[in-house]
Formats: structure tokens, C-alpha cells, sequence
């Protein structure tokens, strides 16, 4: 949920199991908790059904509980994937607290799509299922890692609605957004930055100086538009939202270097196609830390 999405951990090759499953709608880890199937006449999804003798929980997420088998069996494809990737486990602790961090938040995020309405019926799991088996050999690929008929279909349920509610999330970024448009003079000397800062202030043109040795003299430091959010160093993110248009910087200091930046303009643009990916995926990662922080999360094992 999306890179920045999205952020917050490496994507390995475990994650893409779903991707596999989901080629048509996601490509999200996935989330499985303690649900029988359900019937066509019920209204909606749930995640977890009181039973009389509920199966141990790993955790219990808005009262919905994700079952200690299904979590076990995650930390097994992961370390699975992360030896066949040469880079086998050596904190499992680290581990098992990843997988269960990804699986609370694709609940969190199935919950969220069946408070909008969302609901996924049996068939159209099965009518997924099917159109994979159609294109792969599903059964080889459940035996590889471990999926049984019962845990294929409420991983795809709860899959599809954790990709209709990241849907919902990125569609509610919009595509044209204030922005600045800016070059930079940047050096990797604070000597060369200041040099350069008193050349401006003693009226050199900051173009010529864009151009100079200071920056890659094919660019001329030029950054494009740029909207909140997208740029790495929020110093100089903040400073290009905060000086009048037409006027630079002093110097910024950032872990890549030194900056000074001039502001072109400012006003409402439409986004590139990679700054509308970062800020989807940004809409994500703030959406699912909200709703972590505003739930109530009990995680029943170590």
C-alpha cells in the first residue's frame, strides 16, 4: 500500500506471494484471521466469527482475532523466501515482529473497506481463484508454500478487500495540488555553498551559477515541480513553501550535501506521475498509522 506507501519496510520476495494471488487487483502482503466462509446470504464480510471454542489468537485486532496457526505459518514462508533470496534470518524476533506488523495492518485495512461498504461475496472469491488456477498451476504453488484450500480462500477475501480499501485511499489523492517550481545550486562542500551564496548576494545570476562547476551543468539544478511531501529533505521542502517567489535561500544543510534553492513559482499544478505515486503512497502509510493508533491491538504472543 504503493512506496512510500510504503514505506516503512523493505518489500521481500514473501510479500510477493500475494502479488501472485492478486495479480489482477494488488500486490499487498496478505492478512488471514479466524474465519469460517461465508454464505450468500449474509450482508457483509466479517473477519472473525464467534465460535463456541475460538482457536488460540496471535493477536486480536478491534476484536477480530488473527489465528496463531495462520501467524506461524507466515514467519515460515517469510523465512522460507529470505533464505531462497541468500539472505537468510538472523534476529527471528525482528522477524516475527515484521509479519505480524503486516498482517495487523492488512486487517486494519480490510476493516476499513467493510466500514465503506465493501463487501466480497464467495463467488467472486472463487471466480479469482479459478481465473488463477486457470493461469498457473495453483496447486503446485499452495503445496510450495504451504496453503490449504480453506486458507487460499479467506486469504483472497480478506486480500481483496485490503486492496479495495488502499484503492479507496489513493483515489482520494488529487491529481493537481499546490506546488513550487525550483532549481538548486547544490555542493557537497559547505565552503563551495557559501561561495557561492555571497556570489548571489553580490548580484551573480543564479542560472550561471546553476550551471557552473556547483551542479550538473546539464540540469542547471532544475527540480520541476514540486509538491509537499515529495522531496527527501524537509528542511528544503519547508523552505521552498515558505520563501516569496522569485527569491533563493541561504544555505541548507541536509545528510546529502548543501543546498540553496530558488524558488520559479508557486501555484496549483498538476502532479507528475511519480510525485502521485509517492503522495498515494504517502496517503496509505498515514491512513493505516492513524488507524493503528485509533484501534484497539492486543498481540498475544512474543
Amino acid at each position: 500500500m504503493f512506496d512510500m506507501l510504503t514505506s516503512k519496510r523493505v518489500h521481500f520476495i514473501w510479500l510477493l506471494i500475494v502479488a501472485f494471488l492478486l495479480s489482477a487487483c494488488s500486490n499487498q502482503p496478505t492478512a488471514v484471521v479466524e474465519n469460517p466462509a461465508q454464505t450468500e446470504t449474509e450482508a457483509s464480510p466479517t473477519l472473525d466469527e464467534p465460535t463456541p471454542t475460538p482457536m488460540p489468537a496471535a493477536a486480536i485486532v478491534n476484536g477480530e482475532r488473527i489465528s496463531l496457526s495462520w501467524y506461524e505459518n507466515e514467519i515460515e514462508r517469510y523465512l522460507i523466501a529470505q533464505e531462497a533470496m541468500g539472505q537468510p534470518v538472523e534476529d527471528e524476533s525482528a522477524a516475527r515482529e515484521t509479519v505480524m506488523n503486516d498482517l495487523i495492518e492488512q486487517v486494519l485495512l480490510a476493516q476499513g473497506a467493510k466500514e465503506a461498504g465493501i463487501s466480497v461475496s464467495d463467488e467472486d472469491v472463487q471466480a479469482r481463484i479459478d481465473a488463477l488456477a486457470a493461469e498457473y498451476d495453483l496447486a503446485v504453488w499452495m503445496e510450495e508454500w504451504g496453503y490449504t484450500d480453506e486458507d487460499l480462500f479467506i486469504s483472497m477475501r480478506l486480500q481483496i478487500l485490503a486492496a479495495s480499501q488502499r484503492d479507496l485511499i489513493v483515489e482520494s489523492v488529487p491529481e493537481s495540488v499546490e506546488q513550487v517550481q525550483l532549481q538548486q545550486i547544490f555542493t557537497y562542500a559547505e565552503a563551495d555553498a557559501v561561495s557561492a551564496l555571497v556570489s548571489l548576494n553580490s548580484g551573480a545570476d543564479f542560472n550561471e551559477l546553476a550551471f557552473s562547476d556547483y551542479y550538473d551543468s546539464t540540469t542547471g539544478g532544475y527540480l520541476g515541480w514540486v509538491p509537499r511531501g515529495y522531496l527527501l529533505y524537509p528542511a528544503v521542502e519547508e523552505t521552498a513553501f515558505s520563501i516569496p517567489v522569485g527569491s533563493y535561500s541561504d544555505v541548507i544543510e541536509t545528510e546529502a550535501g548543501y543546498h540553496i534553492i530558488l524558488v520559479i513559482a508557486r501555484e496549483e499544478h498538476p502532479l507528475s506521475s511519480d510525485a502521485l505515486l509517492v503522495l498515494q503512497r504517502a496517503a496509505v502509510v498515514e491512513w493505516v498509522a492513524e488507524r493503528w493508533e485509533n484501534s484497539v491491538i492486543e498481540i498475544l504472543v512474543e
